[in-house]
């Protein structure tokens, strides 16, 4: 999934996932303010009862449709609310969640046959059928929907159809037969079938994640533009959404008609603070019970007995990058690109800027990830002297008449400062005229969902979803993702991640997907800048927390095992 914020990271928490930590461990700068600059919403927090998980969402997800959500502060909240077919237990490892039993499979792996759980209902009782994943799933992929992750859908046999027809073009007959022969069908109320194009040793996994949510017709129809609020917003899962100030404060209660019983933390409430330091000062004054450590933040977390005990440090799912719109001059030059790739110090900004809050981004997983090359490729890495000479190459030398260059961001104090030092060491090697952007956080990630409003050059990133390949190259990069919108498109790349995603074989999947990485760093279609590394401080009294980079999807082994103490 997608990450808007630098430093502002991704993830959620189940009830705490390695993303929500993250989200707020990544963002940093001089700590200042205290409770005097902190929100109504973080005020709220202190009645708060003792059944009540306080957590921040950082700021105002743009969507909670199911169909439509990308970003990390979306799908934490919609995963509260709805659940699917599959999930990830403790080990990471594909089991039923909705589906009474793993999937009976046929045609060479290219046919899924699930059936439900009988009884399950929706929390305001309504039974939940194969229908509804049919509906979700064509949903997911209506082209008048336009949802980020439709992409993903399109191993499903008239998915890419569907969703690519052309709205001004077709008639609403011939919608209707698209959507018809899209390969997800309700075989009876227990029984849903899906079709895909070619075997695809990935897509169970999809399964397990927000895509083909089970979201109800009549709800969206109901509720129109506005669905996603309480009144509307119906799930099948462990929580239901109750209130929603806008800009302000979500609230979740437990749901008692959950198929496995309501969870045992009664209540989560997220404060929307954007500032950092202001939401570190709330977690000091008990109106938190999770917030991120910044490097400003270190010596104070050590320094104390209590907070010292509840700090936490990780490695993240997440990779930072310097991201570039290529339809917009010079960007679509790829000796230009090559050029800030090098002039990108990865090493320094995590040493001096960041504490050591993570590590140097020079190729695009992380280390350990299922699609990291450790010694295979032609990485990126700071290079001034090589920067400076492709720079000339490309016909700027010493920057002359290269244009003025925007860097756009999430805004926040401690963005502002990481930002103003990458912009200071790329012009230090470039000499070119660097200007900040600073964005308001929502509108931010507005921006970065549609091509003709990504700016020119911007700072954002990716967190894994399901432990696949797939999901990083295919998925991010390929010129038919809904997700990514650099507008960069090779089609040998392509078709390296297409044969990956398609061959069964391990090694010779491997093979492809290597290929395919060492292009999408030659053509430097984006600069690699850092992976996450969490520090967080979870109070005491939340019991049974541990650090899973998938327990965001809320998986039954946290989210009963996770409890408040009195």
């Amino acid at each position: 999934m997608v990450v808007a914020e630098t430093v502002q990271s991704p993830a959620r928490m189940g009830e705490f996932s390695r993303r929500t930590l993250w989200r707020h461990a990544a963002t940093g700068a001089a700590a200042a303010g205290a409770l005097a600059a902190a929100s109504p919403a973080t005020l709220a927090f202190a009645q708060a009862d003792a059944g009540t998980l306080r957590l921040n969402a950082g700021s105002e997800p743009d969507t909670i449709d199911p169909q439509k959500a990308s970003f990390v502060g979306e799908i934490d909240k919609i995963m509260r609310v709805f659940r699917n077919l599959l999930q990830f237990d403790k080990t990471s490892t594909l089991v039923p969640d909705q589906a009474a039993e793993m999937p009976k499979v046929a045609d060479g792996g290219k046919t899924f046959t699930f059936t439900l759980k009988k009884g399950l209902v929706y929390s305001d009782g309504m039974p939940l059928t194969a229908k509804h994943y049919e509906y979700g799933w064509k949903r997911h992929l209506d082209p008048a929907v336009a949802g980020d992750y439709a992409s993903l859908g399109y191993i499903i046999v008239g998915a890419e159809a569907y969703n690519t027809a052309d709205l001004k073009k077709t008639s609403a007959d011939d919608l209707k037969k698209l959507r018809d022969a899209v390969g997800v069908k309700a075989i009876d109320d227990l029984t849903l079938e899906i079709k895909l194009t070619d075997p695809a040793p990935w897509f169970l996994s999809v399964l397990a994640t927000w895509c083909g949510l089970p979201s109800r017709e009549d709800l969206v129809t109901k509720g129109g533009e506005t669905w996603t609020d309480p009144a509307t917003y119906v799930g099948n899962g462990p929580y239901i959404l109750t209130e929603w100030e806008h800009q302000n404060r979500m609230a979740f209660k437990a749901n008692d008609k959950f198929h496995t019983g309501a969870p045992p933390i009664a209540k989560v409430d997220y404060a929307m603070i954007n500032e950092p330091a202001v939401a570190f000062a709330a977690y000091l004054n008990n109106e938190l019970d999770q917030t991120g450590v910044q490097r400003e933040d270190k010596a104070k977390v050590e320094g104390d007995a209590t907070l010292s005990k509840e700090f936490h440090q990780f490695a993240g799912s997440c990779t930072y990058y310097v991201g570039f719109n290529h339809l917009i001059k010079p960007m679509n030059n790829v000796t230009v690109r090559r050029a800030l790739s090098a002039a990108v110090d990865r090493g320094g900004f995590v040493k001096n800027i960041l504490g050591g809050q993570g590590l140097p981004a020079r190729q695009f997983l992380p280390p350990g990830f299922p699609g990291y090359f450790e010694t295979e490729l032609e990485e990126q890495v700071y290079n001034p002297e090589l920067a400076q000479r492709l720079l000339a190459e490309a016909g700027y030398p010493f920057a002359k008449g290269f244009p003025q260059l925007k860097l756009s961001y999430s805004s926040n104090a401690r963005n502002k400062a990481r930002m103003e030092a990458l912009a200071d060491s790329i012009r230090k090697v470039l000499w070119i005229d660097i200007v900040l952007d600073p964005v308001e956080s929502r509108a931010y990630t507005a921006l970065l969902k549609k091509q003709e409003t990504t700016p020119p050059m911007f700072v954002a990133g990716w967190c894994q979803d399901y432990p696949d390949p797939q999901n990083w190259y295919s998925l991010v990069f390929t010129s038919s993702s809904s997700i990514d919108h650099t507008a960069w498109k090779n089609k040998e790349y392509d078709k390296l991640c297409d044969a990956g995603d398609k061959e069964l074989d391990n090694a010779k999947r491997t093979g492809y997907y290597r290929q395919a990485a060492q292009l999408l760093l030659s053509d430097a279609a984006v600069a690699f800048f850092y992976h996450s590394v969490a520090w967080a401080l979870v109070k005491s009294r939340v019991q049974g927390y541990r650090e899973d980079p998938l327990e965001y999807f809320l998986g039954e082994h946290d989210l009963y095992n996770l409890k408040l103490s009195a």
